[in-house]
């Protein structure tokens, strides 16, 4: 079975900044086959209980319970109850967040945890957490929003996302998670890297190098490499290799690619160092992975 990526809804042949709707499940079993696509996505329970498979891992959420997928990161949803049940799916490009500021330095600063997974970012947010939030009534007036498309729905649909949007970087903030974003607090050198960011993400297929980055920073290689980590708690040479793993991710899921092909066009020095480093990331090899995706379905515990 091969899962492509999922094309962003259009309308008059525009993509949606954003989309909403309730997925419902009538059993037990394989919701949404492994896929990924340019939007954030988040999910709110309202009946039964599911898992989501993401960041090596999967995770389990129930009524009330939030979820937060990073856009471009490889995920399925399986069903775990007889009875099926449902969730509330909110998606929405970076772009309607940003669009308004400066999108370097946002991006950096806050954006960045939700184009990106980090080790301690919590993938589900439990209700007991949202307790006496306002997280349920936004989702409500979201829905609310799009279903009764009132003159200015759009703009009321954009602030009420922003809400959510800003309550979970202050619920991370508090919690003591370290999302990196704690150290922007140098709005320049945040602007200054940015070009170094874009570098990576547009050339990572190629020998990208610290070298060249500091260069278009306008930066010494010396304190392009301090910056770097200050910014992001990780040297250039392991940015870089989040990005290409990250991209192989998706090739696997989304192609049928042999693992030497993959391993060049995300630009890895060879298959056999590939393999090594998806390993150590996903705790499985490309293959390994490629057949659990594809397998997902039969993934269902009680």
């Amino acid at each position: 079975m091969e899962f492509m990526k999922e094309k962003k809804p259009c309308m008059d042949g525009i993509p949606l900044s954003y989309v909403c709707h309730l997925q419902d499940m009538e059993g037990a079993g394989l919701v949404y086959p492994a896929h990924y696509h340019d939007y954030i996505e988040i999910l709110y329970g309202k009946e039964n209980f599911f898992e989501l498979y993401l960041g090596s891992s999967y995770h389990r959420f129930g009524p009330q319970d939030l979820v937060l997928i990073p856009a471009g990161e490889v995920h399925l949803i399986n069903s775990l109850s007889n009875e099926g049940g449902s969730y509330y799916v909110i998606r929405f490009l970076p772009e309607l967040i940003y669009s308004n500021m400066s999108c370097s330095y946002l991006e950096s600063q806050y954006l960045l945890p939700f184009l990106s997974q980090y080790p301690h970012q919590e993938q589900v947010i439990p209700k007991q957490a949202l307790k006496d939030t306002g997280i349920s009534f936004w989702v409500q007036e979201i829905f609310r929003e799009d279903c009764e498309k009132e003159y200015g729905c759009e703009l009321a649909i954009r602030n009420h996302i922003g809400s959510i949007f800003l309550w979970i970087l202050r619920y991370w903030h508090e919690k003591g998670i370290s999302l990196s974003s704690q150290s922007f607090v140098n709005e320049e050198l945040a602007r200054q890297l940015a070009p170094a960011f874009s570098y990576v993400r547009e050339q990572f297929d190629t020998p990208v190098t610290a070298l060249e980055a500091a260069r278009l920073c306008g930066m010494s290689y010396s304190y392009f490499s301090r910056s770097f980590h200050q910014i992001l708690h990780m040297n250039f040479r392991e940015y870089v290799t989040r990005i290409r793993l990250t991209e192989a991710e998706k090739l696997l899921v989304s192609t049928t690619a042999s693992i030497t092909d993959l391993a060049v066009s995300c630009g890895f020095g060879s298959t056999s160092y590939f393999i090594k480093l998806f390993q150590q990331y996903k705790n499985m090899s490309p293959k390994q992975f490629r057949k659990a995706m594809q397998t997902s379905a039969s993934h269902v515990t009680e």
